[in-house]
């Protein structure tokens, strides 16, 4: 347990003399009870919502991030998904309306 968790909490809730490291995130829990991943150095302002900090995760990277909080989501697209009308993707001719 990091000294920034510590400090999270306890309550009331004292800020650390340090900002916590860029790797480290909370495990937030809303007032309805869903939790989700943010940075640690956004702790107060989660507080003044009414969340709770319930546990820590240290990741190292951008992709492990995304992997912690989405898996699956760098694999490629579901066949037939790769090119939309909607997302404008390059090559695809996109029809407008008559005039």
């Amino acid at each position: 347990m990091s000294d920034f968790l510590k400090a999270a909490q306890t309550d009331p809730y004292v800020a650390p003399q340090a900002t916590p490291p860029g790797s480290l995130y909370f495990v937030y829990e809303k007032p309805d009870g869903d939790t989700f991943l943010g940075s640690a150095a956004h702790a107060e302002g989660h507080l003044r919502l009414g969340y709770k900090v319930v546990g820590e995760e240290e990741v190292d990277d951008t992709d492990s991030f995304r992997d912690m909080v989405s898996p699956g989501s760098i694999l490629p697209p579901a066949s037939g998904v790769e090119h939309s009308e909607a997302t404008a993707t390059p090559g695809v001719a996109v029809k407008l309306p008559a005039p």
